[in-house]
């Protein structure tokens, strides 16, 4: 299958992923974070089985990858080559230690027999992607209010962090687990409308071969990529910052933080001499199609923030989206309705953003304070 991106340019470099070893471990390294906040401490075996790994590259490849589950730092990505066995050894390896919790975890992409390793996201992470979901269906929404049609608003359902899974000619399976996305049904079965993944400050081309994998694996016809880079990305403060734990301090940091929100809304959020999130330097929204006739895949891109200031002009953001992309075979709408466009409102997305970042600092000033 041939692959067209249009617009090619790809955004600056971005910071690659530490090999685990080399990575700090500090306090996540081996546990787990219960629902009621206690931490159960795991005994980790890390040997391989002889008979999984028949060549030393894949026990080299396996064992960087164990490393990098066991360390399971937030907000980390790992993408190794490994065979299908060596895949579901490790699965079951996840499942093992760290039971049904949603992260870490581990896909594999049948196309390039890459597997891939999601550790606990961030909050400007996970709401970047919902965001733009919520966006989409409210502008979904608001043009079918125009024509009285809002019930067919009905048959949109959210994706969620749900797994789905696609066997290949030879029975190896793919397995993706999207940020957000939208399904269609119709009463008689589910469609998978499009799909909505995002980094931070991770490799551009990793989310690019995550969106393939969709629309190539999965009969999904629409990715949606969204990639934010903080600059400089967040660093786990080397020693003591102040006295963070006191009531005082934490009166004083959530003040501080607000004051931030309000005057520089995409960073840097400092405070005591460290930055708990750096700035946002780029947020950018790609969209990715396959054309029904030839099986192409083309994208555009739409920049929102750029070099930590906002781009967008006016009160909406249209990203190529038209209402027959979500009513593919819904004859209520009519021809002209169909190509409506889907335009975003500026007036939610950037708040949604702007939000994400302050929580993500937030979290990151939490976390340092339940190490300490």
């Amino acid at each position: 299958m041939s692959i067209y991106y249009a617009r090619a340019q790809s955004p600056p470099a971005t910071l690659s992923v530490k090999e685990a070893h080399i990575l700090p471990t500090k306090t996540y390294k081996g546990q787990i974070q219960s629902q009621t906040g206690a931490i159960a401490t795991l005994r980790l075996q890390k040997s391989i089985s002889l008979g999984m790994a028949t060549y030393d590259d894949e026990r080299v490849s396996y064992q960087r990858a164990m490393d990098f589950l066991t360390a399971n730092e937030p907000e980390r990505r790992l993408d190794i080559h490994l065979s299908y066995q060596s895949f579901r050894y490790l699965e079951e390896k996840a499942r093992a230690l760290y039971g049904d919790a949603k992260y870490p975890r581990v896909e594999y992409s049948a196309i390039d027999s890459r597997v891939t390793i999601h550790t606990i996201p961030t909050a400007l992470h996970s709401a970047s992607a919902v965001g733009l979901e919520h966006c989409i269906s409210n502008s979904v929404r608001d043009i079918l209010r125009r024509h009285d049609k809002e019930h067919l608003g009905n048959r949109i359902l959210p994706v969620g962090e749900s797994t789905h899974s696609s066997v290949d000619e030879q029975g190896v399976g793919s397995t993706k687990t999207p940020d957000a996305g939208l399904m269609y049904d119709n009463g008689q079965h589910m469609t998978l409308l499009l799909i909505i993944e995002a980094g931070i400050s991770e490799g551009y081309q990793q989310l690019k071969a995550d969106i393939e994998l969709w629309l190539k694996k999965f009969e999904c016809q629409i990715g949606i990529l969204v990639w934010l880079k903080e600059r400089p990305r967040y660093r786990f403060p080397a020693g003591e910052v102040g006295n963070p734990g006191s009531a005082t301090e934490r009166a004083l940091f959530k003040n501080a933080m607000w004051q931030v929100r309000r005057s520089r809304p995409f960073g840097p959020y400092s405070f005591n001499s460290h930055a708990w999130f750096g700035t946002l330097d780029t947020a950018l929204i790609e969209v990715f199609k396959t054309d029904v006739h030839t099986n192409e895949i083309s994208s555009e891109q739409y920049v929102v923030v750029e070099d930590g200031t906002v781009t967008v002009q006016g009160n909406s953001l249209d990203i190529g989206l038209i209402m027959g992309d979500v009513f593919p075979f819904d004859e209520e709408l009519s021809a002209d309705e169909k190509t409506e466009s889907i335009c975003l409102a500026t007036e939610s997305l950037l708040p949604m953003i702007e939000s994400a970042a302050h929580r993500t600092a937030m979290k990151w000033h939490n976390d340092f304070l339940t190490t300490h």
